[in-house]
Order: structure tokens, then C-alpha cells, then sequence
């Protein structure tokens, strides 16, 4: 009686352990996908919105029928992470190449997803959606990461540290959506999402060819030059990462180095296109071209492209951007066919 019963319990923990085995949530598996609200009317965004976007690019972001915006919730390292997926409507029989887009900001600040509040003053996610579908139109598939931190965690963002996997992960998610070409995968990186494209550069994801506008290539350089920001002690967004990055007063440089792709621009092994503006007052000029001088040193591939005069996202070069990033990222996909 007593084996049988030991048997019935050894039985019983294991399709107890083989139930778990199935329901356990692996990195990228989509949990949720909704559709976004649309975007808030062209008159009702304020003079920044208005200036940042012409109307006519607005408008058709806004009213187009062609593209689903959804807003996910996907997997990775056992947290539920949201971010924001642009696919065709109609995706056909046909694989569509997909770009990774590394969102700026820290915290809810560049927040990508629709938090229910007007799109004026810091919260610009419908300027930043507007601006990806503009590139999703030209033929990809578009994903992007919030981050994981959300709630209890919204300013302990280690800008750089453990949310990579975030980015990593997102390779699964697009794995397991039929309708991607996993051989023609790209990266786009604006501000410190230049920063997570080089770092994810950095740890072997498998792109194809990345472009970065405005990025942070020397974190330490770039927080010393924007110290009304105050990264280190912390603002209204973020704790700082004098209380937030481990054992700071002794491995500060450590971890300022870790995040700065202009000191191992050796581990940069995909094409990368560089845009910046001269007259950028968020991330300086110097950020781009040190990054250029440093890929020189090493011999790789590359392009540089300063535009003259622009803001921080190069709003006003808007067509001419995409057509380059669009060309750049073609250009990688058919020497790789």
C-alpha cells in the first residue's frame, strides 16, 4: 500500500512539474496585444507637437488604414514588459524585414505607450508612433520595448544595465510572428535608444545593419555636459544613478565605460548608419563624431551624416532621414540575400 501510494505522489508531482513546464512564460512570447488609440487630432497637440510634426505627415499617420498599431506585453526574464508593435493589415504570403526600435528618454520620460493623457509637453508618444509608422510604411514590420520599468520600478532605470534583455528579447517575440523575415532584421536607436542599439550591437544580436540619431556613445562625457538633467543624484524621472548602479563612489568609471560604445567600438560588428545634428542641444555633436572616429580606428563598416542645423531628432530633415535610414537598412538586407 505504501508504494502504491508513493507511487501515486511521485506520479502526481510529476504532471504537477509537466503542467508548469507548459504554461511557463518563455523570453518574447507575446502575452497581450490591443490595438492603440488612435492618435489624438493634429489641433489638439501643442506648439512643440505642431512644430516637431507638419500636418500633412500627421494627418496620414493618423488616418491610415494600411497598418495595425498595437500596443504588447511580451516576456523577459520572467517580467511582463510592454512595448508597441507596427505590422501590415494585410501581411500576405510574403516575409517583411522588421526594425527594433530603441526608444530615448528614462522612466516614464519618452514613454512609448498611450498612458490616457493629452500628447503635449513631455508625453510625445503619438509624435514618437507617427514617426515610426512613416518608416513602417516603407515596408517593415516595426517593434519596440517601453522597458521594463514600470510601477513600483518607474525610476530605478539603470539606462544601459538589465533592460537590454529587453531589447534582446524582442528577437523572440519577432520569431514567433510567421509573417517576419528573421534574415533581414534591423535596429534603430534615438538618443539612449542609440545607446541600447550599441549595446545590444554588443552582445551579439542578429541584425543586419543599425541606424542611431543623436545617440549617447560616452555616457560619462554626455551626463557631464547636461548637468541640468542631473542623471547622477536624480530628477523627477529617475532616482540617479548614484543610487540606482551598484557600489557607485568605487565602480562608477566601470560602470560609465560599460554603456559607452566609444571605448569597445571593436564589438560593433554590423553596419551602422550614425545621424546627428550640428546644432543638437540634447546629445552634442561630439557624441557622433568620436563614435565615427573610434568605428574608424577599428576599420568598420559605417556611414556619418551631420545635418547643419536640426533639433534633436532631426525633425526638420524628417523625409530625408527615413529615405537614408530606409536605404541603409535595403542596402544591408540585399548583400546579405
Amino acid at each position: 500500500m505504501r508504494k502504491i501510494v508513493l507511487c501515486g505522489l511521485v506520479s502526481l508531482i510529476s504532471c504537477l512539474a509537466h503542467a508548469s513546464a507548459q504554461t511557463q512564460e518563455h523570453d518574447g512570447q507575446i502575452l497581450s496585444a490591443k490595438a492603440r488609440s488612435p492618435l489624438p487630432a493634429y489641433d489638439s497637440l501643442d506648439e512643440f507637437g505642431r512644430a516637431y510634426f507638419p500636418r500633412n505627415a500627421y494627418e496620414e499617420a493618423r488616418t491610415q488604414t494600411q497598418f495595425d498599431i498595437l500596443e504588447i506585453t511580451y516576456a523577459s526574464d520572467g517580467l511582463h514588459v510592454p512595448g508597441l508593435l507596427i505590422r501590415p493589415k494585410a501581411t500576405g504570403t510574403r516575409k517583411w524585414p522588421a526594425i527594433i526600435f530603441n526608444r530615448g528618454g528614462n522612466g516614464e520620460l519618452g514613454s512609448i505607450r498611450d498612458n490616457g493623457q493629452p500628447c503635449v509637453g513631455m508625453n510625445t508618444s503619438c509624435l514618437d508612433v507617427a514617426d515610426l509608422y512613416l518608416i513602417a510604411k516603407a515596408g517593415f514590420v516595426v517593434i519596440a520595448s517601453d522597458y521594463r520599468y514600470q510601477g513600483a520600478t518607474l525610476k530605478r532605470d539603470e539606462w544601459g544595465g538589465i533592460e537590454v534583455d529587453d531589447v534582446l528579447n524582442l528577437v523572440p517575440a519577432l520569431k514567433s510572428l510567421g509573417y517576419v523575415d528573421l534574415d533581414r532584421l534591423y535596429m534603430l536607436g534615438l538618443s539612449r535608444g542609440g545607446t541600447m542599439t550599441y549595446l545590444a550591437i554588443k552582445r551579439g544580436i542578429p541584425i543586419k545593419a543599425a541606424a542611431v540619431i543623436g545617440g549617447v556613445t560616452d555616457v560619462k562625457a554626455w551626463v557631464d555636459s547636461r548637468p541640468d538633467m542631473d542623471l547622477v543624484s536624480g530628477n523627477p524621472f529617475i532616482d540617479g544613478f548614484r543610487n540606482i548602479w551598484p557600489d557607485f563612489e568605487h565602480r562608477a568609471e566601470e560602470e560609465y565605460r560599460a554603456r559607452s560604445a566609444v571605448y569597445w567600438a571593436d564589438r560593433i560588428n554590423v553596419p551602422v548608419l550614425i545621424l546627428h545634428s550640428r546644432t543638437d542641444s540634447m546629445v552634442p555633436v561630439t557624441q557622433a563624431l568620436r563614435m565615427a572616429e573610434a568605428l574608424q580606428g577599428m576599420n568598420k563598416v559605417f556611414s556619418l551624416h551631420i545635418y547643419e542645423r536640426d533639433g534633436h531628432p532631426l525633425p526638420q530633415n524628417r523625409e530625408g532621414r527615413n529615405r537614408m535610414i530606409v536605404d541603409w537598412f535595403n542596402k544591408a538586407g540585399q548583400s546579405a540575400q
